[in-house]
């Protein structure tokens, strides 16, 4: 994994801690490749953060997530509002242009508007992929994109 800036570092654990479960601040020492990232070892869920645009990277960090058989979560803080990609291990996909929301106290990325993708669930047992909105309606669904932004300006001004 490339260096990041410490202030990077620091978002991606403030990430990991709202995501929940174990974590591993240092999984470079039983996987090699991981520095610079956080580890959720409940649910094989590797986090890394940088300031690259939209794509920049995805092979390489793909390769890194493939050779430990772990799901990644990607998050840019190169404009003004996180966007976040997930590879999936098991299916070897890329899912790209997220944007995270909160809902009944969970941790959701959605897809962008123009494409058809899932939504996925992140928490301590790992991603879970659902092809229906957790939103009962569009008003709730920009609520818990506004709830999720607050805490992503902090992230964006520290990383």
């Amino acid at each position: 994994m490339p260096w990041i800036k410490a202030a990077t570092h620091r978002a991606i654990m403030m990430l990991a801690a709202d995501i929940g479960g174990q974590i591993d601040f240092s999984p470079e020492r039983r996987f090699h490749g991981t520095q610079h990232a956080v580890l959720l070892g409940g649910a094989n869920l590797l986090i890394v953060g940088t300031r690259t645009g939209s794509n920049i990277g995805l092979y390489d960090f793909g390769a890194i997530a493939r050779r430990h058989a772990m799901d990644l979560l990607v998050a840019r803080f190169s404009g003004p509002v996180a966007a976040y990609d997930i590879y999936r291990c098991k299916d070897d996909q890329w899912f790209t242009g997220y944007q995270r929301a909160w809902f009944k106290d969970r941790f959701w990325l959605c897809p962008p508007d123009d494409v058809d993708q899932p939504f996925i669930l992140a928490h301590r047992r790992g991603l879970q992929f659902s092809s229906h909105a957790p939103f009962p309606d569009a008003r709730r669904f920009e609520a818990g994109l506004s709830l999720a932004a607050q805490t992503s300006t902090q992230w964006q001004e520290a990383a």
